[in-house]
């Protein structure tokens, strides 16, 4: 009996040992500051407490530490006790006051499944401590302008707006999918804002990740976001790892990020950019030091790259593969939709696969530089729709690197249509096509391509241009095959020959006619040879002495046979045939040295 009356006193003097424990540090300051603190306030503290050594991976402010778990989901946080509010006032108190920093340990602020309450004001602050708060409900506004934190992330949370201008974190930023932060597929969790989120200038020495997050312009918006509809602004950002914008990222309203520096990549894979008749991506004159990857997912989730609107990396400048495979680019007919990239600079392979541009989605390239440019035949634009104007590449077509087993179209025919494609005559894309094929030892494929740039430079013309343009083809091919006047001039002096030898036959040819006939039959007389005859009517520069002698006389006609068959011959006809073939040989051989030359070519 007295043994048992020892154990409960024992038990008893255990449990009022527990209840007067000193409070953490932490804790104690803020009840001095606050006076009452909520479950999910204490949970936050003791979590945060530098004492706390088996503190585990978050302060749990639901019922679940698993972040993905149903309870712990933003979305139904109106429907959350009051005892899950960590108050945004001590947030902001961990982070500013001397005696409550020194106890923060350098994990800082976890928490999972809180609603913080008012809007949480960090400007110009230097946090010290890393900040998650992960899967939270944070519907007020968030200002982080010019503050500083050794990492931020708000993966899975719901929030207002957040304006976050001159933000540093010395490590990463992840403002999407906690799932993909471990690696795992997206379920549920995605980061939502219901405002402008505002990272211009921002500095971020690790990781941005966006992917899996959802992005929306409000109208409440500032007034300089509005003719853009900006949902999510990086513009002026360095980022010196990847930007993920994939994976179940979703933006209705312009992601704009221009004037960028990206020190990895540029992951869209996946990524929704939604702002019809408006810009949906903005990474004009970005510097992205890696790749661009925009297009569906090879691990086999988060769907293809889909935009609607305008993606513009106009003047950008990217270090490895830009790929836009799988994706979709969509827009009505009347609105402006598609790939803007002029004057982009890709020095590694650009590649075009598998893409759908639908109702007249523009691809545009003018001005771009690429090192390998491969794209498919069914992922051209509609015609009309391709701006390839001064556009440069080293190599064209061929295998890719990215999958060896597609290779893309390097033949001239299917070239050609390529450039047919383009809205009006641009010379400069025959030139640089040309150019490639020389350099890779097709001369007979640059040629025809340059032959097919006048075709198209005269296809405009009025009759008469067309005619011309016509007559240069056949004779020299416009300047680039100028031996052709060889073989037509020897068919002239061939059928001269013939037709002198006939009108001889005939009786047509007269002696010194029309200078001064003979009166008579003269004795070693030049001696009509037909050949040699119609080399000198033909040949501008060079007298044989067969025309000073011999002409056709207009007043006569005689028969002669050819072929067994009885003809008769004019001397008026004959006439006109060598005043035609006088004015052949000056042009064919005004054409044949312009040819050789160079004069007639236009590339």
């Amino acid at each position: 009996m007295s043994a048992l009356l020892l154990c409960v006193a024992s038990v008893a003097r255990t449990a009022d040992e527990a209840t007067l424990a000193p409070e953490p540090p932490l804790v104690k300051l803020a009840l001095a500051k606050f006076h009452t603190l909520t479950r999910a306030e204490r949970a936050l503290l003791e979590f945060a407490d530098k004492s706390n050594i088996g503190r585990g991976k978050f302060a749990i402010a639901g019922t679940s530490a698993a972040p993905l778990d149903p309870s712990n989901d933003p979305k139904n946080a109106a429907a959350w006790p009051h005892d899950r509010d960590i108050r945004a006032q001590l947030i902001r108190w961990m982070a500013v006051d001397n005696e409550a920093t020194l106890q923060v340990d350098p994990n800082g602020v976890r928490v999972v499944g809180a609603r913080i309450v008012g809007g949480l004001d960090l400007d110009h602050v230097r946090v010290p401590f890393a900040m998650t708060l992960e899967r939270c409900s944070i519907p007020d506004a968030m200002s982080l302008v010019s503050s500083e934190f050794p990492s931020l992330d708000l993966s899975g949370s719901y929030t207002g707006p957040i304006d976050g201008e001159n933000l540093v974190t010395h490590g990463d930023l992840f403002f999407g999918n906690p799932a993909l932060n471990q690696g795992t597929a997206p379920n549920r969790g995605e980061f939502n804002a219901s405002g402008f989120v505002n990272l211009m200038f921002a500095k971020i020495e690790g990781t941005a990740n966006f992917s899996g997050g959802h992005f929306r312009y409000s109208e409440s918006n500032p007034w300089w976001t509005k003719p853009l509809r900006m949902a999510l602004s990086l513009s002026n950002s360095e980022i010196k790892a990847d930007v993920g914008l994939s994976l179940g990222f979703e933006s209705d309203g312009c992601v704009f990020m221009p004037e960028s520096v990206i020190g990895g990549d540029l992951n869209g894979y996946g990524g929704r950019f939604i702002n019809p008749g408006n810009c949906a991506l903005d990474g004009d004159g970005s510097v992205i030091k890696g790749g661009v990857p925009l297009g569906g997912n090879p691990m086999g989730f988060g769907g293809d790259f889909t935009a609607d609107g305008i993606v513009t990396f106009g003047d950008a400048r990217v270090g490895s593969i830009f790929l836009v495979e799988g994706a979709r680019f969509e827009g009505k007919a009347t609105e402006r939709h598609g790939f803007y990239a002029a004057g982009l600079s890709a020095p590694g392979e650009f590649i075009w696969q598998n893409v759908t541009l639908e109702n007249g989605a523009i691809m545009d390239l003018s001005g771009a530089h690429l090192g390998v440019l491969l794209d498919d035949e069914k992922s051209w634009p509609a015609p009309g729709r391709l701006r390839v104007d001064a556009l440069t590449y080293d190599t064209l077509g061929g295998v890719s690197s990215f999958d060896p087993e597609w290779s893309s179209p390097a033949d001239v025919s299917a070239r050609l249509r390529w450039l047919g494609l383009q809205n009006g005559f641009h010379s400069q894309p025959y030139r640089q096509l040309a150019q490639v094929l020389r350099k890779n030892g097709d001369d007979a494929g640059a040629t025809e391509v340059l032959i097919a740039q006048q075709d198209a430079r005269f296809s405009n013309s009025n009759w008469l241009g067309r005619a011309w343009a016509q007559f240069l083809k056949i004779t020299i091919g416009y300047g680039h095959k100028p031996l052709r006047t060889v073989l037509w001039s020897l068919a002239v002096i061939l059928t001269g020959w013939l037709i002198v030898t006939l009108g001889a036959s005939a009786g047509v040819m007269r002696a010194t006619w029309p200078d001064s006939p003979p009166a008579s039959e003269v004795i070693g007389y030049e001696k009509l040879h037909p050949l040699l005859y119609s080399l000198d009517v033909f040949l501008p520069f060079v007298n044989l002495h067969q025309e000073h002698y011999w002409w056709p006389d207009a007043e006569r006609s005689g028969d002669c046979t050819m072929f067994g068959a009885k003809l008769r011959i004019s001397g008026a006809f004959l006439r006109y045939y060598l005043w035609s073939q006088v004015i052949a040989g000056w042009l064919l051989s005004a054409i044949f040295v312009a040819g050789v030359t160079g004069l007639m070519r236009n590339d």
